[in-house]
């Protein structure tokens, strides 16, 4: 039984999850040649190595902003027993997380890959509390994702400095050529259970390692994965997922995925995305 067989055959497992074998699947090159943020060798390495990093959007007192602001959040969760890493998708809810995912200067950054008609379909704080032991396994986005063809960019904002022993983000550089992969479920103590199969064969991983108020870009079939923070430090970063308008869902089924999506730039003329107008507070219910 082949990989695709064997996960059609288990129900609890979404049709995305598997191996699509269309050309939509496959990573699709940036064509740009004239960009008006990145340069042209920074598209290069995105096509070659599928990210970009160290890219600058907050001055320190600007980050620093940013990092009491979600400390509220986190600790607004926290007394409601609740997981750090459950700050997910509330762009719509909470006003400055809005504010950072249409900031112009990262919509500038996101243009030169996407084109000017940009959407924001989701948001997500990855966030490592100091001696957290959960690993995040080496995937894709793209296998968890229900979008065709596979376009989405992810900002991943530092909200916190990161180093080496906080359990950086790691990339697999140029793994995102392959197209998409199998996968196999992760049963250890892991955030996100799907594992890219043998993804040691793609070679070292590459750590992301950026001071509070940069980001990075990478292409959702892009491997990655985290190990533990072994600090006595929190390392906390803010992704933030972004399509241009002609990426759809697979099936009108997964409608859910896309009802909180923001249109942050330019039009949909086709009327496909929801139109959604900024949060006034910071409300997470």
């Amino acid at each position: 039984m082949t990989h695709t067989e064997e996960a059609e055959a288990r129900h609890d497992v979404p049709d995305y999850w598997v191996i699509d074998v269309d050309q939509s699947a496959k990573f699709q090159p940036i064509l740009n040649r004239s960009p008006e943020t990145l340069a042209l060798a920074q598209i290069a390495h995105f096509n070659e190595y599928g990210f970009i990093e160290k890219l600058h959007l907050f001055d320190q007192a600007e980050a620093d902003r940013h990092r009491r602001r979600f400390d509220s959040l986190l600790a607004e969760f926290q007394e409601r027993s609740r997981d750090a890493y459950a700050i997910n998708g509330y762009h719509t809810h909470i006003d400055f997380i809005w504010d950072i995912a249409t900031h112009p200067m990262l919509l500038d950054h996101v243009q030169d890959l996407l084109g000017p008609d940009i959407v924001l379909w989701g948001s997500h704080y990855f966030c490592k509390l100091p001696s957290d032991d959960r690993e995040v396994s080496f995937h894709q986005d793209a296998t968890y994702w229900p979008f065709r063809p596979f376009k989405t960019v992810t900002v991943w904002l530092a909200v916190d400095d990161v180093k080496q022993d906080m359990g950086p983000m790691c990339f697999l550089p140029g793994s995102h050529r392959h197209g998409k992969l199998a996968w196999k479920h992760c049963t250890d103590n892991v955030v996100l259970g799907l594992e890219v199969k043998d993804f040691e064969r793609f070679g070292e991983p590459y750590p992301l390692l950026m001071n509070a108020g940069e980001f990075s870009l990478h292409t959702d079939l892009l491997i990655h994965g985290s190990k533990t923070n072994n600090s006595s430090k929190r390392r906390c970063g803010l992704t933030l997922r972004y399509v241009p308008t002609d990426v759809r869902l697979i099936d009108k089924r997964y409608a859910n995925w896309i009802k909180n999506a923001v249109v942050c730039r330019g039009e949909d003329p086709s009327g496909y995305w929801p139109k959604q107008i900024r949060p006034r507070s910071a409300a997470i219910d």
